[in-house]
C-alpha cells in the first residue's frame, strides 16, 4: 500500500514526455496508427451501429370540408366520430374484461358500459361486449403424432 500513497504525477508526465521524444525508427507511423485506429473505430460505430435514416418527406392529407357546411352537418359529423370512438372503446373494454376474468381480477366497467348504452343504444353496446370467436387452433405436433400416420388416400 505504500506505493499508492505518494503519487508523483509530474514525474510520470516527465517520464512519458521523455519516452515520446526519443527518436525511434517507426515513431510517427506508430503515432499515426494509435490516433487513426480509434477514430476509425468510433466513426464506424457511430455510422453503422446505430444507423440514422433521414426522414423521407411525406404528404399528409386532411379532410376537406365545404365552406357551405351547416352547423347541423358539422355536429352530425362530430356525433358520428364520437359514436365510432365509443364503439372502439367498448370493444377494447370487453377484451380487458375477458382478460381480467381469466386472471381472476375484479374489473368494473359498469359506469363506462352505461355511457356506451346511452350513446350507442342497447343492441350495439351488447354486440360490442360479446366475445369474438377465437381463431381456429392448429393441432400440436404431439396430437398429430398420437393420431398416427395420415391416410394416403385423403387429400
Amino acid at each position: 500500500m505504500g506505493m499508492f500513497n505518494n503519487w508523483d504525477v509530474g514525474g510520470g508526465i516527465a517520464d512519458f514526455w521523455a519516452y515520446i521524444r526519443e527518436p525511434r525508427p517507426h515513431r510517427w507511423a506508430s503515432w499515426g496508427v494509435a490516433i487513426v485506429l480509434p477514430i476509425v473505430v468510433i466513426w464506424g460505430f457511430s455510422k453503422y451501429l446505430v444507423p440514422y435514416e433521414k426522414p423521407k418527406p411525406s404528404i399528409v392529407y386532411f379532410d376537406n370540408w365545404q365552406a357551405t357546411r351547416s352547423e347541423a352537418d358539422i355536429r352530425a359529423d362530430w356525433v358520428k366520430r364520437a359514436k365510432e370512438t365509443t364503439l372502439r372503446n367498448a370493444e377494447k373494454r370487453a377484451e380487458y374484461q375477458r382478460f381480467a376474468d381469466s386472471l381472476g381480477i375484479d374489473y368494473d366497467s359498469s359506469e363506462a358500459d352505461r355511457v356506451t348504452r346511452e350513446t350507442l343504444g342497447e343492441e350495439v353496446a351488447a354486440a360490442a361486449k360479446k366475445k369474438k370467436p377465437a381463431p381456429p387452433q392448429r393441432s400440436t405436433l404431439a396430437e398429430r403424432a398420437a393420431r398416427g400416420p395420415a391416410d394416403a388416400t385423403r387429400p
